[in-house]
């Protein structure tokens, strides 16, 4: 303020006193000092008028924008207000510089004029047992409440980088990974156990409004897959595709319903009979969906397909004929899943699934049972033709305000398959059932139970019987920020478990010291965003 009251002064000076300027020979030098000084003060009074006045104008400025936030703003809206201080160099500018804005706002222009999204889920926490390290077992029958001792994470980017006309293209990248807990270094490829690992599971371009035919539906190229159905109970798939490179549509509009379909490459390394060798197999996959047909209130259907199929050279074919090679068979997948949502909240989804050949040997798993074409990537076992079917139902229900039942039942059963713990022409036959009731004691606090039961059997070819069987009971108490079980996160949860083994015959597992049981107490974090 002081230099442009300055600079105003010089510039309006022969302005101010142009009558003694005038006459400035017939005035003494006393005369003129008197007259300079009287209008430098008269100058100061003006200006310091001016300044008084902008500072009041200001703070009337910023008690209306407070007060209209006060008045527009939702209690979970953040404000950020922005206000230059008052000092004289402010109040020489028009007014003062103020932005107020809601975080919801700032979100929405990032998400939408920008075209940024960041996204992901990791789970996080700390565990110990009454003998040494604890062991997770059979997560995929007797649930993962308090069995599990992972640190996953997925985190994914997607930046919109074309939008006109109805015509919008997104960059997609997803890592997926996991870091150990056992040690406090945790570099990727450092660890002789494998606990760290990153991959890139999805790397694609997404578009929409490019297909004619439907110009509201999303087509894509790149590494991805169709959406993957999660029993998360039990943390495995009932719809799930491992691919590299493919592409797809998703949510065309079809009738009453929504069509998804893709082309997936998933290439598996085939196996020889001692599993010493192996050759790199080309293999394809369509996969499609026709959901969200909508069936009474709050209900809708799925149903879906899936063909696995070889891509093989001459070479490979006569490896298979000739040097042992374990022969690869196509395999197929279907089913429909049933989805009904209550009218106090939770939902309920049924689901039935029949498949033969490799993907007959995942329903045949009694963990980590998605349908893939292999196992971890390896594809081996004489696979006769035979056939799998699994039904599922998982969901939660509030019972009153103030209960709530989540639970997992699947039923599985299979005729002449290849098992990966029990050979080839194997018959099974397996029930798993996970079911937590809770208290809630308010939005942010529950305390509940969680029980886990399962028994598995299998038959060989030779008539020779094999059980895997055990209960898992869990007290937890979490806190959290929204009543649900299944959809709402975060969720902090602190919890003691007791596992006991009762039959071992399919994998051999012991717990520390050779033991059948174990006892667990720990702390978890799960969070997606």
């Amino acid at each position: 303020m002081g230099r442009h009251c300055l600079l105003t002064t010089v510039l309006l000076a022969p302005m101010a006193f142009p009558t003694w300027v005038q006459s400035a020979t017939q005035l003494s030098l006393e005369q003129r000092m008197e007259l300079l000084e009287k209008d430098l003060r008269d100058t100061k009074k003006e200006l310091q008028y001016y300044k008084l006045k902008q500072e009041e104008d200001s703070r009337k400025n910023i008690s209306s924008i407070n007060e209209l936030s006060r008045q527009t703003t939702r209690p979970d809206e953040v404000i950020v207000t922005s206000t230059a201080p008052v000092s004289s160099d402010a109040s020489a500018n028009a007014s003062s510089q103020i932005a107020a804005i809601t975080m919801k706002d700032l979100s929405k222009f990032v998400k939408e004029d920008i075209g940024f999204n960041y996204s992901g889920y990791f789970r996080s926490g700390w565990g110990t047992s009454s003998q040494g390290s604890p062991k997770s077992w059979a997560i995929g029958s007797l649930g993962r409440l308090g069995n599990e001792y992972s640190n996953w994470f997925d985190l994914q980017i997607s930046q919109r980088v074309y939008n006109e006309g109805g015509k919008t293209v997104h960059a997609v990248v997803q890592l997926d990974g996991n870091v150990g807990q056992q040690y406090s270094a945790g570099w990727f490829g450092d660890n002789a156990y494998n606990e760290n690992f990153l991959q890139f599971s999805d790397l694609y371009v997404n578009t929409k409004g490019f297909l004619p035919f439907a110009p509201d539906a999303e087509f894509w190229v790149g590494k991805h897959q169709l959406p993957m159905y999660e029993i998360q109970m039990l943390d495995w798939k009932t719809q799930r595709t491992d691919g590299g490179g493919g592409l797809g549509v998703q949510n065309m509009k079809l009738g009453r319903g929504m069509l998804d379909v893709a082309l997936i490459r998933e290439d598996i390394d085939g196996y020889n009979q001692d599993l010493s060798q192996s050759q790199q197999l080309n293999i394809n996959t369509i996969d499609m969906r026709y959901k969200s047909i909508p069936l009474w209130d709050n209900a809708e259907l799925m149903v879906n397909g899936r063909y696995a199929m070889a891509n093989q050279s001459d070479h490979q074919h006569n490896n298979e004929d000739q040097n042992g090679y374990y022969q690869w068979k196509d395999t197929w997948m279907f089913g429909a899943a049933l989805k009904q949502k209550f009218d106090r909240g939770g939902f309920n989804e049924f689901s039935i699934l029949v498949a033969n050949n490799s993907l007959a040997s995942s329903f045949a798993r009694y963990s980590g049972s998605s349908p893939y074409t292999s196992f971890n990537g390896r594809y081996y076992g004489e696979h006769t033709g035979g056939t799998a079917l699994r039904v599922v139902s998982q969901g939660e229900a509030y019972l009153r305000g103030d209960i709530i039942v989540a639970n997992a039942l699947v039923y599985s059963r299979g005729e002449d398959v290849y098992s990966y713990e029990t050979g080839s022409h194997t018959d099974f036959e397996s029930v798993r059932v996970v079911v937590r009731p809770a208290y809630i004691w308010s939005k942010f606090n529950q305390t509940g139970i969680e029980v886990g039961y399962f028994n598995q059997k299998n038959k060989n070819q030779f008539g020779d019987a094999f059980t895997e069987a055990g209960y898992k009971t869990t007290l937890y108490h979490a806190f959290k920020v929204d009543t649900s079980m299944l959809t709402s996160r975060p969720e902090i949860r602190f919890y003691a478990t007791y596992i006991h083994e009762l039959n071992n015959e399919l994998d051999n597992f012991s717990f520390a010291d050779e033991k059948n049981d174990q006892l667990a107490v720990g702390a978890q974090a799960e969070i997606w965003w």
